[in-house]
């Protein structure tokens, strides 16, 4: 957050202006579909499903604005055949990077087509970015209700100085209603002073048809894929970026302690700044039975999903983590770090995975053991992740957004 962005909040401070939600919350009736504008920054393909099912809501007229194609960090193929929203892709730049390297987008012709569209309500996911501070200004001239997509923690590993957890609150305030993917996401709103009632709950998902149905197709070939990449014995994958931030160190540390004690393999599947120094120190170490994979695109991650045993995901830090999701879509049992937003969501410990804390090599090391010594275990859990992941859909993501949007709100402002 930016001195800018106190400039632009003070353009509309006056909190008599601002949208108010009724006190008895009423599913509206309406007599057209609900114009929404939908902010965000690039186009993923884990969203892709979310995005067709709000659209094909009758009750909405949606239209999606990406700050950008994509960014630096990501290697994505976007399948555009499967977009079927409207969708429009603004000019704009990059003005700053913040945790993890994330960028801040700046898209300063936004006004343009949230004036034209005349949209009844305005979703912004995250409130860090110039283009969003705009699309609020735009809401409190226009009457447009805005709502906040929060995928922030408690536990995120960010900076939270206390000038930027003030600007935080400060700019919560401007914003009618929240859209939460957890409970964890629901009690960080609730630290920054956003009031319970006022927030709705979309838990986030993947493409879990795809997930499951190429997962199974996939583990009828198990056999020849273990072969075919040169692996044998029981599998541990984890996916996704590789830095210390997602608790590489640690699972290199417990991985070396039950190689010892149990003859198994680990797949790092993903790229990131820290995978050269992560093989040298595999050589140092003789930690054979580690492959990296390297970055691999949506499309094929099922093959590995169904070779594996068990799924771990050590991170120090993420607001979700759908990278469970598509482990328990493949039947996977789960060991799980704290920190990831969707942990205590997703994963039951001792029903379909555990869960332990951050940077505990310890507990990493037990967990991986009792699930590697144990074929029976692992297929009870497993089958227990595929049940439980039934209810995180793309079909019930859509539909807390949808809830978020429909609700009976006043769209007069009191200015007088």
């Amino acid at each position: 957050m930016s001195v800018t962005c106190v400039g632009l909040v003070r353009l509309f401070e006056c909190s008599d202006c601002r949208s108010k939600l009724s006190d008895g919350y009423t599913v509206k009736a309406e007599t057209r579909p609900v114009r929404v504008a939908l902010l965000t920054e690039i186009i993923s393909p884990y969203r892709i499903p979310f995005l067709n099912e709000l659209a094909s809501d009758e009750r909405i007229q949606l239209e999606v604005f990406f700050f950008s194609t994509t960014e630096g960090r990501r290697n994505w193929r976007i399948q555009w055949e499967k977009i079927h929203f409207q969708y429009r892709i603004l000019p704009g730049f990059m003005v700053a990077q913040r945790y993890q390297g994330g960028p801040i987008f700046f898209n300063p012709t936004i006004l343009g087509p949230l004036c034209r569209g005349k949209f009844d309500t305005i979703i912004c996911f995250g409130y860090h970015h110039p283009t969003i501070w705009m699309a609020l200004m735009w809401s409190r001239l226009s009457r447009a209700r805005t709502l906040l997509w929060s995928e922030s923690t408690l536990r995120d590993e960010r900076y939270s100085g206390r000038v930027v957890q003030w600007l935080k609150r400060y700019l919560l305030r401007y914003f009618d209603g929240f859209v939460a993917a957890g409970a964890a996401q629901v009690q960080y709103l609730r630290h920054l002073g956003a009031a319970r009632d006022h927030i709705w709950v979309a838990p986030d998902a993947v493409d879990s048809d795809f997930f499951t149905t190429q997962s199974l197709h996939y583990w009828k070939q198990k056999t020849g894929i273990k072969q075919a990449l040169g692996v044998e014995g029981p599998i541990v994958l984890c996916v996704g970026r590789l830095l210390d931030s997602k608790g590489i160190p640690e699972l290199l540390d417990a991985f070396e302690q039950v190689s010892l004690q149990c003859k198994s393999t680990l797949l790092l599947v993903g790229d990131g700044p820290d995978i050269v120094r992560y093989q040298e120190e595999c050589r140092k170490r003789e930690l054979t039975s580690v492959y990296f994979e390297g970055f691999q695109p949506q499309q094929q991650l099922p093959r590995y999903y169904a070779i594996a045993d068990v799924f771990v995901f050590p991170t120090r830090s993420d607001p979700w983590g759908l990278v469970l999701n598509e482990a328990m879509c493949a039947g996977l049992p789960v060991i799980c770090s704290t920190a990831a937003g969707g942990g205590t969501a997703l994963v039951r410990p001792g029903k379909n995975g555990f869960l332990h804390e951050p940077g505990d090599v310890g507990a990493l090391r037990r967990y991986l053991l009792t699930l590697l010594n144990d074929s029976n275990m692992r297929s009870r859990m497993g089958a227990a992740s595929r049940e439980i992941i039934m209810d995180f859909s793309p079909q019930k993501m859509a539909s807390g957004f949808v809830d978020a949007v429909l609700v009976h709100h006043n769209r007069d402002h009191d200015c007088n």
